[in-house]
């Protein structure tokens, strides 16, 4: 007996954990929400003097980079739809 069930990649297992709803989110949306996560932490980065906190925005940044990439990767995938389908 399974207690989750699993698609058919983990990016897919990922995706839909995220909470995205296709009616009033698209991909296109996400991608550039990501693009401003990576920007802020960048920003954030540039103005810290602590070093827990650079080490902390470096650790924000790379987060945000990987979901960019993930996220084009979708993109990339359903292209043309705009949406993510599972």
């Amino acid at each position: 007996m399974r207690l989750f069930a699993r698609g058919k990649t983990t990016e897919e297992d990922v995706y839909r954990r995220l909470s995205f709803d296709p009616d009033h989110n698209t991909i296109l949306d996400e991608i550039a929400q990501a693009k401003r996560n990576i920007e802020n932490a960048y920003t954030k980065f540039q103005n810290a003097c602590d070093p827990d906190l650079i080490d902390a925005y470096i650790y924000e940044g790379n987060a945000a980079w990987k979901k960019y990439q993930f996220l084009l990767r979708q993109a990339e995938t359903n292209s043309g739809t705009g949406h993510y389908s599972p």
